[in-house]
């Protein structure tokens, strides 16, 4: 299993990888299943790097059905993660330096 975290001083959220094909990864989110494409996950990974590479830019993700599950938002004011249905509405705030890690954790760093 592989572990994703997003954090603050006070709150994290935990994306794990919980078994994955060549065309699905099934994700467990704050104690909740969701899948979502390999394809998806990849456009989320690229999307957060050049977001966090440019400190603007927003990563989402959706899964398979086409259902928003989370944002990464990186902007002046620092960042957001938020979840969406099915999971309980939560908004997440925190700033660059927080991210880092994250993005180790991606492992798809850009390519721009």
């Amino acid at each position: 299993m592989h572990t994703i975290e997003f954090s603050n001083d006070n709150e994290v959220v935990r994306m794990v990888i919980d078994s994955a094909d060549r065309e699905r990864l099934d994700l467990m989110i704050d104690e909740q299943r969701v899948t979502i494409y390999v394809k998806t996950y990849l456009d989320f990974g690229e999307a957060f790097a050049k977001a966090f590479h440019s400190l603007k830019g927003t990563a989402e993700l959706r899964d398979v059905e086409g259902r928003h599950v989370m944002d990464v938002i990186f902007s002046h004011r620092g960042v957001s993660v938020r979840l969406h249905d099915p999971f309980p509405e939560k908004t997440l705030q925190t700033d660059q330096s927080y991210m880092t890690e994250t993005m180790r954790q991606i492992g798809i760093w850009n390519r721009l």
